[in-house]
């Protein structure tokens, strides 16, 4: 067992969430320990500023920004790149599914829209779904924290098509309940990520989905690595609002197109953490 030191992570990190279960699973047991100047092992992502040893160091990095290696040895990151065997990719995405053996813990009532949402089956999200227009009440949701320019112009264009009903505190509107409580009775959610970078992809398309909506994204063009295209609309491909409004209009009146897409399973293979426990184990 490991003497681990978490540092400079978010609020209610390592608290029964997937990155607790992740390196306890790698670690094979987890002791912590408050200085890391105690620790066998540090824990280090990018939401403050504590600096540790970097011989012992391990940075998570789940937001858009690029390992660099200062003040750390190795990473793990959404990044593609392995910077010569320094880094492995673990996209903030796979926090959300259940993975054998995780069990996650209940989140506490905050004021984000993060965290109230259960685990999601990694085979139900490789399998078609059944279309069901009688909860289709609403047209399209946007559930944001950051008033991100792009999202910001994407929102009120595709107002002006059919109102874009907004949640979080980018509306001043913040849920603290699951985004899957209100998304299935809309048709689409409106669900830009909020920076593009290779590889960059959070939780946003795949709980849209899951949400029982047609996610309607905005990220990087890596996307097709990871999910299967045919089940959302990314304004990536157009890069230009007046054509990713048609697009959405076309689906949005011709049942057929709308019912074709949202059977379509959004992952085409199973993802799997072997490769990033072996990672971790190598380098400890």
């Amino acid at each position: 067992m490991k003497k681990v030191c978490v540092v400079n992570f978010w609020d209610g990190a390592f608290d029964g969430d997937f990155f607790e279960f992740f390196f306890r699973t790698a670690f094979d047991g987890i002791d912590y320990v408050l200085s890391p100047h105690d620790a066998d092992i540090v824990i280090s992502s990018v939401f403050g500023h504590t600096q540790t040893d970097p011989k012992k160091t391990i940075m998570y990095i789940g937001e858009n920004v690029r390992p660099n290696y200062l003040g750390y040895n190795y990473s793990l990151s959404f990044d593609h790149d392995p910077y010569g065997g320094r880094n492995f990719r673990l996209p903030l995405w796979w926090s959300r599914l259940a993975w054998d053996g995780f069990v996650q813990k209940p989140r506490k009532p905050n004021m984000h829209n993060h965290g109230y949402e259960q685990l999601l089956d990694i085979k139900s999200l490789m399998q078609p779904r059944k279309l069901d227009m009688n909860t289709k009440h609403k047209f399209c949701a946007m559930i944001a924290g950051n008033p991100e320019g792009l999202r910001v112009n994407l929102f009120n264009a595709l107002s002006q098509y059919e109102q874009v009903e907004g949640y979080g505190l980018m509306f001043g509107n913040s849920l603290r309940k699951s985004k899957f409580a209100v998304l299935p009775e809309y048709k689409f959610c409106l669900c830009p990520e909020n920076s593009i970078y290779d590889g960059y992809i959070t939780e946003k398309l795949i709980d849209a989905y899951a949400g029982l909506t047609v996610p309607l994204y905005s990220g990087d063009m890596s996307v097709k690595e990871d999910f299967n295209t045919k089940a959302f609309i990314n304004y990536q491909d157009f890069k230009r609002i007046e054509i990713f409004l048609h697009d959405i209009g076309w689906f949005d009146k011709e049942f057929y197109l709308y019912k074709e897409m949202y059977e379509q399973p959004l992952l085409l293979k199973e993802p799997s953490l072997d490769g990033a426990i072996q990672f971790v184990r190598s380098i400890i």
